[in-house]
């Protein structure tokens, strides 16, 4: 006769599902440090915690860099904009009209003559003499 090929891989299937679900439940009761072979696996457990505190250590890493490059954004928008509002106030006092009425507030008045432009006239000496001259200054 034919056997019943769906039943025989069904079971198969039961088999594998309690044997994963007995070892699931086994470590969740903790039974499984009862037995022999935990020593075995005593490095292998230890590494796992040293790259999980690994992990919480780079992720609590992570968020404090994450929040002093907030800060860092933030305070560089405040200087920005300091810097800003001073450079345009210096252009405001700087102008030639500011600067007329601050001095007239203080008794001084503007110039209408136009300045000169005064040349000292150019000595004719001797090579000699304006060599030592340069030399002793």
């Amino acid at each position: 006769m034919n056997e019943n090929i769906y039943k025989n891989n069904n079971e198969r299937h039961n088999k594998k599902e309690s044997k994963v679900f007995r070892k699931f439940y086994s470590v969740m009761d903790g039974s499984f440090l009862t037995k022999d072979g935990i020593m075995e696996m005593l490095p292998f457990f230890f590494y796992l915690i040293g790259l999980a505190l690994l992990l919480i250590f780079n992720s609590y890493h992570a968020e404090k860099k994450a929040r002093e490059k907030e800060e860092l954004r933030r305070e560089l928008i405040e200087l920005r904009i300091r810097y800003i509002n001073t450079k345009s106030e210096l252009m405001f006092i700087t102008n030639q009209s500011e600067i007329a009425r601050e001095l007239e507030e203080k008794g001084l008045v503007e110039s209408t003559i136009p300045p000169r432009v005064i040349k000292k006239p150019k000595e004719r000496r001797g090579f000699l003499l304006n060599i030592f001259e340069r030399s002793t200054n």
